[in-house]
């Protein structure tokens, strides 16, 4: 990103001026005297936001943005919208920490601001071929399973290469590697002879690729690698140059912010944005691998409009993420976007993540579940007994008092927040509902 393009910087704050432990979101209605705030923990038990556009959704996510900049710690965050206002104000917010050099930005539509990031990212032939596989989408079993074990096959040998000759390895290079036989051939050539099960492997892959058949099994997944290499911002996901590394931005705590531009390029973003999905997971399970648990460091992980992009496995990811250190928070309008991955999704994400922030839903489906998350509390009603006096209804003295219950946040109330209004579900480390009205961070 070119910095000396950011104007109005304010004052640099150093790290003795930073609360390094509390995220501070607004005050709470009806307790005059308490502001809401997510510790550290229960950021790590990770967070989910909803709210229809325009209700101060955006802010709230600025607001945890801002903080963890300021706190020195590292941060992730997936944008599918791509203006030039959320770029330069979150870039703005990375020079007034005085965090430059830690800085990366992508972006699918503005290449001058953009690093170039290989989707693929580091692992074995399996690894890889996988997390290619669960970034496509499949319509027929067969395709799929002919893809995968080809993929498994050419990647073998190309990795190889990689690890003993530098070989470049990207969505650029799988591509090659599925049109015909020539790329293969040469990686065939430079594998040496004692390497017998390497080039068994990469023979059978060259031979698949000699039948027409065969050949014409593969252009589904063809098709889909081309819609991204062949894209108007290709060069940044299948280049040959040095870009993003995940696994060390988490490692050091970098700041890496990706904007996908859903609305000029659709369906092809929305791969992109799976494929890094896939990269982060990867980079979850190396860093419990690889990094003892007293060194690695806290790491937030943001994604907006997150029904877009999720996929079932996603759920199983968020428990793993606690262990790696990594922070969760995922947003998108209304809990109902959740049903097009499956009926259940939204309660087991739920299920899974300890903070709910939910803004203004249109929906009464979804408003209805926000109430039920917040649950429902034991209160005494009295009520009294009436006779009918002339045909007017009379009291006669008599009451009885029962318990029944009633919810904490009323379904009308999720329907009529105001701007800059949310209603907050916490789990830990102990259940409580309230509505907060968001600070607007102008401090």
């Amino acid at each position: 990103m070119r910095f000396e393009m950011i104007k109005g910087l304010g004052q640099r704050l150093s790290l003795a001026d930073r609360d390094l432990s509390l995220v501070e979101i607004g005050r709470i209605k009806g307790r005059p005297f308490e502001k809401d705030q997510l510790t550290e923990a229960q950021l790590n038990h990770h967070v989910h936001v909803v709210g229809a556009s325009g209700f101060g959704k955006t802010v709230f996510l600025s607001q945890i943005i801002k903080q963890q900049i300021n706190q020195g710690k590292g941060l992730f965050f997936i944008d599918l919208k791509s203006d030039i206002e959320t770029m330069t104000n979150f870039a703005n917010f990375a020079v007034q920490a005085g965090r430059e050099k830690d800085f990366q930005n992508f972006s699918l539509g503005d290449h001058s601001v953009s690093m170039v990031y290989n989707l693929l990212g580091e692992g074995t032939a399996t690894q890889i071929r996988d997390r290619i596989m669960n970034s496509l989408t499949w319509s027929e079993e067969y395709y799929r399973n002919v893809s995968s074990s080809f993929l498994l096959k050419a990647l073998t040998g190309m990795l190889y290469l990689k690890r003993t000759a530098g070989m470049k390895v990207h969505l650029g290079t799988v591509l090659k590697a599925c049109e015909n036989g020539e790329l293969l051939k040469e990686v065939f050539a430079r594998i040496p002879e004692p390497e017998t099960e390497i080039r068994r492997t990469v023979k059978s892959a060259i031979k698949f690729l000699t039948d027409a058949e065969s050949l014409k099994s593969l252009q589904g997944l063809r098709s889909q690698l081309e819609s991204i290499v062949l894209s108007d911002f290709g060069d940044l996901v299948a280049s040959d140059r040095e870009g993003i590394d995940l696994f060390e931005t988490v490692r050091d705590g970098k700041l890496v912010f990706l904007y996908l531009d859903t609305r000029r390029y659709g369906e092809t973003a929305k791969a992109v944005g799976r494929f890094i999905l896939q990269d982060l997971k990867a980079v979850s399970a190396k860093i419990d691998g690889e990094i003892r648990k007293e060194n690695r460091k806290p790491f937030s992980v943001i994604i907006d409009e997150f029904a877009d992009l999720a996929q079932e496995d996603f759920i199983g990811f968020l428990d793993r993420a606690r262990s790696s250190k990594m922070s969760i928070v995922v947003s998108h309008q209304e809990i109902s976007d959740l049903e097009r991955i499956s009926p259940e999704f939204a309660s087991r994400l739920t299920g899974n993540t300890a903070s709910l922030y939910a803004f203004l839903q249109k929906n009464p489906k979804s408003a209805d579940f926000i109430s039920a998350v917040a649950g429902t509390r034991t209160v005494s009603k009295k009520t009294h007994q009436e006779e009918s006096i002339l045909g007017f209804a009379t009291r006669t003295g008599g009451s009885s008092v029962r318990e029944t219950e009633e919810f904490i946040v009323h379904p009308n109330v999720v329907k009529r927040l105001r701007v800059g209004e949310c209603v907050v579900v916490k789990k830990y480390p102990r259940a409580d509902a309230y509505v907060v009205k968001v600070d607007s961070g102008e401090r």
